[in-house]
């Protein structure tokens, strides 16, 4: 017996699945409480997560789908809107669009996502 079987038994039961996220987040939860050190490289990693999804956008896509495109380029500049968000000082306007223009990225590589399953 493989270890993947019951990992797979557990992922397909939606309590399961939900008892592995709520695991996880109590993981992360207690090693920031233990290790405050930690949550400057907690806050950071958002960032670099979104600009590293969207270069995964264009690398495993390529440029012919406009719509995968446009995913890409709004989480690249959504991860360096949301760090420049959280590097300098901002107003209520410029902070709520920093934080908007991920948002959209990923609302938008949801709909490319949901386009390129269909064909």
């Amino acid at each position: 017996m493989s270890v993947s079987q019951p990992i797979d038994k557990i992922w397909r039961n939606p309590i399961g699945r939900l008892l592995c996220v709520l695991g996880g987040m109590s993981l992360a939860a207690g090693m920031l409480t233990l290790y405050p050190q930690l949550l400057p490289v907690a806050k950071w990693s958002v960032p670099v997560c979104l600009v590293l999804w969207g270069i995964t956008r264009f690398y495993l896509y390529g440029v012919e789908d406009m719509l995968t495109s446009a995913a890409g380029c709004l989480l690249i500049l959504g991860g360096f809107s949301y760090a420049s968000y959280l590097f300098t000082p901002m107003s209520e306007l410029n902070g709520t669009v920093a934080q908007l223009i991920p948002v959209t990225g990923i609302f938008v590589e949801l709909f490319a996502a949901h386009y390129r399953n269909q064909e």
